[in-house]
């Protein structure tokens, strides 16, 4: 009996292991920023931020699927497009200072 019981318990610490791992996985952008990366050989994460909780909020009107706008937990940042792979980073904190700054507009 106590076989049993133990097996019982070790599904549902497996199951619950998964099922947290998926929750993760679809709840951040990990999957999307992977996905980017893989395909697009010019795609890029900026190095302020990380693949984890980078989003891009704008896509490049372009052929390419590089990103324009985006954002994480502390930063905006806009993609200047060079081979560098140069952005200009925008904290958030700073930006509550600014009236009229839209994160998806560089003339604002």
């Amino acid at each position: 009996m106590k076989i049993d019981t133990k097996k019982s318990v070790y599904k549902w610490i497996i199951l619950l292991i998964v099922l947290t791992g998926t929750i993760i996985l679809y709840c951040t952008t990990i999957l999307a920023n992977t996905f980017s990366l893989i395909i697009e050989k010019e795609y890029f994460i900026p190095k302020q931020s990380s693949i984890f909780t980078f989003k891009e909020t704008v896509k490049n009107d372009g052929s390419s699927d590089v990103w324009r706008y985006g954002e994480d937990c502390t930063n905006y940042y806009y993609n200047l497009s060079t081979f560098n792979n140069d952005v200009l980073v925008f904290p958030k904190k700073k930006t509550n200072n600014c009236p009229g700054f839209n994160p998806e507009n560089i003339n604002t």
